[in-house]
């Protein structure tokens, strides 16, 4: 099984579209077909953005399911690769749980991919990538 870690646009996305390559992925984990990685940086990222978006009560449902399959890390490296400080947090999160995938749509990331043995894919590519 994949460990994965999923940037906040994948959570914003599965959100609007349910039919989305995002939200696959999030039922893909509730399924328990992948591994989520989650550092509490990671997680409280993921919930501001969850606060102003104000999604439905239904979707945050799904959201705090998916929370409670992922497994947590306290990542002890930091990491100073991207261009945007913020999006280090992924790599830091992926490293210390020895996730083999970022997926996210952001350019600062991707364009990174590789980085320590860490792939960064798009929420598309990864699916046709991994085929499950």
């Amino acid at each position: 099984m994949f460990r994965i870690v999923i940037d906040t646009n994948l959570i914003i996305a599965g959100r609007y579209n349910d039919r989305s390559a995002s939200a696959k992925i999030i039922d893909l984990c509730l399924q328990k077909k992948l591994q989520p990685v989650y550092s509490d940086r990671v997680k409280n990222e993921n919930q501001w953005i969850l606060d102003k978006v104000k999604p439905s009560a239904e979707y945050m449902k799904k959201i705090y399911v998916f929370f409670t399959k992922c497994i947590y890390v306290m990542p002890t490296e930091r990491i100073d690769i991207c261009s945007d400080n913020s999006d280090n947090i992924y790599f830091e999160t992926a490293l210390a749980g020895q996730a083999q995938y970022i997926i996210t749509n952001d350019r600062h990331l991707l364009e990174h991919d590789g980085y320590m043995g860490v792939r960064v894919k798009r929420p598309n590519e990864f699916l046709k990538e991994v085929k499950i």
